[in-house]
């Protein structure tokens, strides 16, 4: 199965609205102003032409800066993986899918009850990403801002190696504080052989949300400068809830979050000119009846549609959040809601779709999930390759051999193309009939994802990672622990 097919097929807004959206997300940039929280992204603004208010800490970015940032951000660009194979191009309407695996909680896999996650499942969920096809794009440990038995203050980079460990797939960082950013990234230069080849070569990546409405917040704003100077590409992501946090209006939503993503990427461009970016969205609704977020919500696959389009408006590669849910098990509920929003995104042409192995409204995840996933992936990416016509497919010549009461399953025609993938075969879908699947126990999807996992687990080694690297990084781990306890 091949990954990082083409989408973006699918539209939902017209030129004309789109280009009002950027209109409007101008006025609200030039007239209401972003609160920037970290200094010396407030100052790198002021001093580049834009408007301060000193002690609101209010920015007012002109159109300019915005249309000199978008220039300056690339279209296109590749992310290097520890196995070269793996390595990821950032362009066009290509397609990714990213799993979570950076969460609090996780279904156990034995009792299937939610915990706390330790680094085994840490482990455990990055090794099965590095096996399944469809994911290329690992969050990791290193996101987590606890793991159970880890002090939260070296999470960071206990969390990164250990994933790093796990796969040699390209693996992501966190960006919450200049030093946690700068641990994270010095690792990553070990993993690439210095500084200048990880600038050469960017071997990670990281999210910076911002914060609804209009506010770059200090953190995440500090790790933002910090990816930029380093020039690793940096998920630029608001999430706004409609009604709660951004307009009840799925196009209000859209102007507000096209400024606040637009605001971290001049900040960006700023630091370091030719920055690799993702336009990001994690928007979705406020359940209004509940009053809490709904990541499942059917609007939220529709702001990542409209969200790929604006991002194209500007040439800007885009990152989504699909594949998540607000169902606690594997039921129906869970499978439309995920289901439905990762293939909006991915007709949408969203380059990152971030979410897949989570449930409860991403609170938690889950190993079954994650793989359970992985054959959606695969369903969509079949999807999105569409029909091949031609005149070897249009099959004429088959046809007329095997003319009016034969069959095909002989034909070398049919042989080749099972080959190509003309058909997706599913490994964990129920195609017997009743009979055999009784026969076989009568396992529903949870009982045969978790067997599967467990084979997975058992048999699958990832590329070892080089035993020079793991020493210099341990070192380093050290040196980090050692800042911990002076600071305490």
């Amino acid at each position: 199965m091949m990954v990082g097919i083409r989408g973006g097929k699918l539209e939902i807004l017209s030129r004309e609205e789109v280009y009002w959206i950027h209109q409007t997300s101008m006025e609200v940039l030039e007239k209401v102003g972003i609160m920037v929280h970290e200094p010396n992204a407030f100052k790198l603004l002021k001093d580049a032409g834009a408007e301060v208010d000193e002690k609101s800490r209010k920015v007012f970015i002109p159109e300019y800066l915005v249309r000199e940032a978008v220039k300056k951000a690339p279209s296109r660009f590749t992310l290097y993986a520890r196995n070269p194979k793996y390595n990821v191009k950032i362009e066009d309407n290509r397609v990714y899918f990213g799993p979570m695996i950076g969460r609090i909680n996780i279904l156990d896999l034995e009792t299937g009850k939610r915990r706390r996650t330790n680094l085994n499942d840490v482990r455990n969920l990055v090794k099965l990403a590095d096996y399944l096809e469809n994911y290329r794009l690992i969050h990791s440990g290193a996101i987590m801002p606890h793991i159970e038995g880890v002090p939260d203050e070296i999470v960071h980079v206990i969390g990164y190696l250990e994933s790093i460990k796990n796969t040699s797939k390209v693996v992501k960082a966190t960006a919450r504080g200049k030093e946690k950013a700068r641990d994270c990234l010095k690792m990553a230069s070990i993993l690439a052989g210095g500084e200048e080849e990880l600038k050469k070569k960017p071997m990670v990546y990281t999210t910076s949300n911002v914060i609804s409405p209009l506010q770059l917040g200090r953190e995440m704003t500090e790790g933002l400068i910090e990816y930029a100077k380093m020039r690793q590409p940096v998920d630029i992501a608001p999430e706004p809830q409609a009604g709660a946090t951004a307009p009840i209006t799925l196009a209000g939503l859209l102007v507000q979050q096209n400024a606040e993503a637009l605001s971290g990427i001049v900040v960006a461009q700023l630091v370091s000119p030719g920055t690799p970016v993702f336009y990001g969205t994690c928007a979705t609704i406020m359940d209004m009846k509940k009053g809490r977020i709904a990541l499942g919500a059917i609007e939220s696959g529709i702001l990542n549609v409209a969200t790929a389009q604006i991002a194209r408006f500007y040439g800007l590669p885009r990152r989504g959040s699909a594949g998540d849910t607000e169902s606690k098990v594997i039921d129906v509920q869970n499978g439309y809601e995920r289901a439905l929003n990762m293939l909006l995104a991915a007709l949408a042409g969203i380059n990152y779709i971030f979410y897949p192995g989570t449930l409860e409204t991403a609170l938690t995840v889950s190993l079954e999930q994650l793989l359970i996933d992985n054959e959606i992936c695969g369903m969509i990416y079949r999807m999105l390759r569409g029909i091949r016509v031609d005149e070897e497919t249009l099959a004429f010549d088959v046809i007329a051999k095997v003319g009016p009461g034969g069959h095909y399953l002989g034909q070398k025609h049919t042989l080749k193309f099972l080959e190509l993938g003309e058909h997706y075969i599913p490994t964990l879908s129920d195609r017997n009939t009743r009979e055999e699947w009784e026969r076989l126990g009568s396992k529903d999807l949870w009982k045969v994802a978790r067997e599967k996992v467990k084979e997975i687990l058992k048999t699958h080694q990832p590329d070892p990672l080089d035993p020079d690297i793991e020493k210099e990084m341990l070192k380093y781990i050290e040196e980090v622990k050692q800042r911990v306890k002076a600071k305490i």
